[in-house]
């Protein structure tokens, strides 16, 4: 599926390809695209998209198209619009690219290959309905990058909490998801509202639960699967809801399983 995005990123580049008609020529939904390709890669698609168009204009300058053309190729609207674009971009006007050794002064977006990775069977989820679920927790805004210090976030909230929190499961909330990659990344258990704990509701509903196989650090994994591998072949639609990690309440971070993975979900069709 990520190779079916890369292809058609590259053959409506020029036309300047937003999420939705993306989303609409691969057949899935545009929650589904967006998250797909940041598990898999590790930035934002809107991200990778802009690079690549205003890396081709970049060229483009470099072998001597005007600024009017090379804004007009990437599809842009108007050259005050691609010079800002490309401005925030490479730190650069597009006028200041006259030549091929100008290019090293930038970092291009070269077209992504998708290599081949180390197998991952398509995962097998118990599909469950559960009744709302009130949590308290502590809570941290992340994108793709900044995601390895979600890890500190679950330090300092045991930490702080290992007395609320030991002897009963623990969740990993992700939610408010945004089409830069952004998301709400929440350390939570339940317990009784306090000062210093955030207060959320993990909607009730149908749930794919897919049980991680293996040691924590390797979680990645298995949400590459659901979304790369799993999902486009379900009978089942992902929701754009909170999604969680649910930590048996004896998991141990030394030792591996006892984790999965519950994403929201609802009949195809």
């Amino acid at each position: 599926m990520i190779a079916r995005i890369l292809w058609q990123v590259e053959t409506d580049l020029s036309r300047g390809p937003d999420l939705s008609s993306l989303a609409i020529a691969i057949g899935i939904s545009r929650f589904h695209l967006t998250r797909a390709f940041a598990l898999r890669t590790g930035q934002p698609l809107g991200t990778y998209v802009r690079r690549r168009r205003l890396s081709e204009a970049a060229k483009a300058r470099s072998a001597g198209e005007s600024v009017t053309n090379a804004a007009f190729d990437a599809g842009y609207d108007s050259v005050e619009g691609f010079s800002r674009a490309f401005r925030a971009c490479f730190g650069l006007a597009p006028s200041s690219i006259r030549g091929v050794n100008d290019l090293n002064r930038i970092t291009l977006q070269e077209a992504m290959k998708m290599t081949p990775t180390e197998p991952t069977d398509t995962p097998v989820p118990e599909i469950r309905t559960i009744a709302p679920i009130p949590l308290v927790g502590r809570s941290g805004r992340f994108d793709m990058e900044s995601r390895t210090r979600i890890p500190a976030l679950w330090d300092d909230t045991v930490s702080d909490w290992h007395d609320a929190m030991i002897g009963g499961p623990t969740y990993g909330v992700c939610s408010d998801f945004n089409d830069a990659g952004g998301f709400t990344y929440t350390v939570a258990f339940p317990g009784e509202a306090a000062e210093g704990l955030d207060q959320l509701t993990l909607p009730g509903g149908t749930y794919a639960v897919f049980a991680h196989q293996g040691h924590i650090s390797s979680i990645s994994r298995t949400w590459d699967a659901i979304f790369a591998k799993w999902a486009p072949e379900a009978e089942f639609d992902l929701l754009n809801g909170p999604e969680f990690e649910l930590y048996d309440a004896d998991f141990d971070p030394k030792g591996e399983g006892k984790v999965a993975v519950w994403v929201p979900v609802a009949p195809r069709g």
